[in-house]
């Protein structure tokens, strides 16, 4: 249970209001939807990349701020935890199962999976899952789990390749943190930076780290090391 507890702890620094972006529509309408109470079971999918791992972090983030208790567990992760580490998820008002693609061939884990649905539904919990395949795309062996997954509204993830959404993105997550770039990196990071979501997240915490909250103006040298560093994620 211990190395349970390790895996679950969210790690993302994420909140609902960065997914800000046209592409998101469906998806935030879906988790104020969750939060009404009108969903039990939601499903997004995305290529890899896609930010499903930090749409769920806000997504539970978003309960707790309410006073609800939530958790995101990556499924990865949990294949190695003892079978019985299930039960400790089933007190939760909300549980955001990542990667479900992990239990394809690992029967076991389906079952597990297949008795939580049940229990949470019957408790009146809910469940959001991700994926990199559709529901009807997922191969599990498992008939009674595909059926339950297939039943859940599922929304594609955009996949970051429209600039309104690169640039909604960037913005929240600048003005949510305090945190100030100057308008040619912006510039350099919509156009010629990484554009998977998770990507230009991970771009933008390594430029924090190296900006180091710097307002003066920057060197030509500095720019180059940080245009260097983009092209490092793209």
């Amino acid at each position: 249970m211990r190395q349970l507890q390790l895996n679950i702890e969210p790690q993302l620094d994420a909140k609902i209001s960065d997914f800000s972006g046209p592409g998101w529509g469906a998806v935030i309408d879906a988790v104020r939807q969750l939060h009404a109470g009108l969903l039990n079971r939601f499903y997004v999918y995305g290529e890899a990349g896609t930010g499903k791992s930090h749409l769920l972090t806000a997504i539970c983030d978003s309960y707790q701020e309410i006073g609800k208790s939530a958790i995101k567990v990556s499924l990865l992760e949990l294949l190695d935890a003892p079978i019985e580490a299930i039960s400790a998820l089933e007190s939760y008002d909300l549980v955001a199962l990542d990667d479900i693609e992990a239990i394809i061939g690992v029967p076991h884990w389906q079952t597990a999976i297949f008795h939580l649905i049940n229990s949470s539904q019957q408790d009146g919990g809910q469940l959001v899952f991700s994926s990199r395949f559709a529901p009807k795309e997922l191969k599990l062996e498992l008939y009674d789990l595909r059926s339950r997954l297939n039943q859940a509204v599922s929304v594609r993830v955009p996949n970051g390749e429209d600039f309104a959404d690169r640039e909604s993105l960037l913005h929240s997550v600048l003005t949510r943190r305090g945190v100030h770039f100057d308008a040619q990196i912006i510039d350099y990071l919509l156009n010629h930076g990484p554009h998977q979501p998770s990507l230009l997240l991970q771009s933008v915490d390594q430029l924090e780290k190296l900006l180091q909250g710097e307002k003066t103006k920057l060197s030509h040298a500095v720019l180059r090391q940080i245009y260097a560093l983009i092209n490092e994620y793209h």
